[in-house]
């Protein structure tokens, strides 16, 4: 699912050949991995337009494998994608012109195989013909819908349908309705209607709950009492940090995070409101280079509340995976409740501890 996105242009021709291994390793192409994933809309006439981005299926995640199919019998195809960096695959549902008409078409040949592989099916459209071939593959270790998916656009029927078997025979069958599935049979002289309801495939989890996922600890669970170190490497657990009747922001971060060297600062800013409002902040730095060069990080940021070493305690308590991301916060309770989670630093990181500075203790 690797290809150029040096603009539309028409395949086959000389130029494309000679040059297209260069524009992609331009655009950052790579056989060591991560190479983008990209998808083509065909425009017909040998043209096709990059819809890579507009789909969501541009990333890199390296696909090594891509199907399309009707999952949800809705009457388009969608993209099941396996990926090599990383455990998950992707399913990409397509909600694009749900209002328009289809046709699918399953065969089951007897003199060519009951697969059919080979046969080609034609249909004649308002639009004009399209053209399909059953295949037994589609790439690299995948397979595609066996039923064949046509789009009639606006029209109410398929002016015909024509079959050409591998054996040579061929069928035609004219007037067929859209919105429908059917079944060819080779050497019958009429097909069947088959009822295959339309489903809703599930919605993506939101972006909050798949980061929830990559947690050990849960919102409404106590914070777990980890093993840390002072700046002056003093072992202590946390839960005798934590005084009892008073809120915490505890924040996980490190000297190496970008994003926890802006956050940081902001959190110093808003240290005083929050403590007027029975808040007190606690860092846990994630850094394992000694506390030298935590001591030089905060002091050339001017952080002043207390901030201790947690790094193989944290890790082991609260990263459910082998992913660890910061800077990541959690608001504690006066009874040591996890309250909320924050991943990240972005604007909305920003307003949300905004609201936390003003906010009262729940009764």
């Amino acid at each position: 699912m690797v290809a150029s996105k040096a603009g539309v242009e028409r395949a086959g021709n000389e130029h494309y050949q000679s040059e297209h291994m260069r524009k992609i390793f331009q655009e950052g192409f790579s056989f060591s991995g991560y190479e983008r994933d990209g998808l083509y809309l065909n425009l017909g006439r040998k043209a096709f337009l990059n819809i890579s981005g507009v789909s969501g299926i541009d990333s890199v995640t390296d696909g090594r494998g891509a199907v399309f199919a009707d999952f949800d019998n809705d009457g388009d195809l969608d993209v099941f994608l396996t990926t090599i960096q990383g455990t998950s695959h992707l399913l990409f549902r397509n909600n694009v012109g749900q209002e328009n008409a289809f046709l699918r078409i399953s065969l089951r040949g007897t003199q060519s195989g009951k697969d059919a592989y080979g046969t080609i099916v034609r249909v004649k459209t308002s639009a004009g013909i399209l053209t399909k071939v059953k295949s037994g593959g589609a790439g690299y270790l995948a397979q595609h819908d066996p039923r064949l998916v046509f789009g009639l656009g606006r029209d109410a029927r398929a002016e015909w349908v024509e079959v050409i078997w591998p054996s040579g025979r061929t069928q035609r069958f004219e007037h067929v309705p859209a919105r429908a599935s059917i079944r060819i049979i080779e050497g019958r002289q009429t097909y069947e209607r088959l009822t295959e309801s339309r489903f809703q495939l599930p919605d993506p989890l939101p972006e909050q709950d798949i980061f929830l996922t990559k947690l050990k600890v849960k919102i409404g669970a106590p914070f777990p009492d980890l093993t840390v170190s002072s700046l002056d490497n003093e072992t202590k657990r946390l839960r005798d940090l934590l005084v009892p009747g008073h809120r915490y922001l505890v924040n996980l971060w490190a000297t190496y995070c970008i994003p926890c060297a802006t956050e940081m600062p902001e959190l110093q800013r808003l240290s005083a409101r929050f403590r007027a409002h029975n808040i007190e902040i606690i860092g846990l730095s994630l850094d394992t280079v000694g506390p030298q060069v935590v001591k030089k990080f905060l002091d050339q940021r001017g952080i002043r509340y207390p901030v201790y070493l947690a790094a193989a305690s944290a890790i082991r308590h609260i990263y459910a995976t082998d992913e660890v991301f910061i800077p990541l916060s959690f608001i504690i309770d006066e009874k040591g409740i996890i309250r909320e989670i924050h991943g990240g630093w972005s604007r909305d990181s920003l307003q949300a501890l905004e609201r936390l500075a003003k906010s009262s203790p729940p009764k």
